[in-house]
């Protein structure tokens, strides 16, 4: 339990909420700035400056504004990720091919939501190594969960048999990312949403033969 120190001194759960907050307050600025002129036009002025906070108390808690930039990258990227985890839900109550659908929904809707930031991303990922070293992780992480899927639908008979888990894997993830950054970021599709994403959906039910 955090006693009260000398007079005027912050009790240690107090000093660590607002250190929470105020890192939190960076992150949240950084986005906002990052989405608005990119990467390279950003000073670590603007961001503090839009946090409402010191310059320097900026460097208490990052060291550059790459280290920020990354650390946002990383988080953005994980939520998109981490959409696989529908499928893989067994305790739904949904049917595996419902849960591909929704899957595959959640997943270019926090993309959509995300789709400035997502721009930024990928223009960084092609000359910064954290960057590209912290996505290729991620993505080989969500190739595994989409290993694991495909090879659940095979064995429950919902799924071409012929198909080896692993290479169906990779192509399902780059293609959907792709799909997403071409669609959502350089806008090469003027589609209504929802006829998209049911457009992606049968074409990948399509090339992996699954029945619901």
């Amino acid at each position: 339990m955090a006693t009260t120190g000398p007079a005027g001194e912050k009790p240690d759960g107090q000093r660590a909420r607002q250190r929470a907050e105020a890192r939190a307050r960076l992150l949240r600025a950084a986005k906002e700035v990052f989405e608005e002129k990119g990467f390279l036009d950003v000073r670590v002025a603007d961001i503090a400056g839009r946090a409402g906070v010191s310059h320097g108390l900026f460097y208490h808690y990052f060291d550059s504004k790459v280290e920020i930039f990354r650390e946002l990258a990383a988080m953005v990227d994980k939520e998109l990720t981490d959409t696989i985890d529908v499928m893989l839900d067994r305790s739904s109550g949904a049917t595996p091919y419902e849960r591909l659908r929704t899957s595959i929904r959640v997943h270019f809707e926090r993309y959509r939501d995300e789709a400035r930031m997502m721009g930024v991303i990928e223009e960084v990922s092609r000359y910064d190594e954290g960057v590209r070293s912290d996505r290729e992780s991620l993505h080989a992480t969500e190739i595994e969960r989409v290993v694991t899927a495909i090879r659940q639908l095979q064995e429950r008979g919902m799924a071409d048999q012929r198909l080896d888990p692993r290479v169906a894997a990779v192509a399902i993830e780059a293609m959907t990312w792709n799909f997403a950054e071409r669609w959502l970021v350089r806008g090469e599709l003027e589609y209504d949403f929802d006829e998209c994403v049911d457009q992606f959906f049968v074409m990948l039910t399509n090339a992996l033969q699954i029945t619901d």
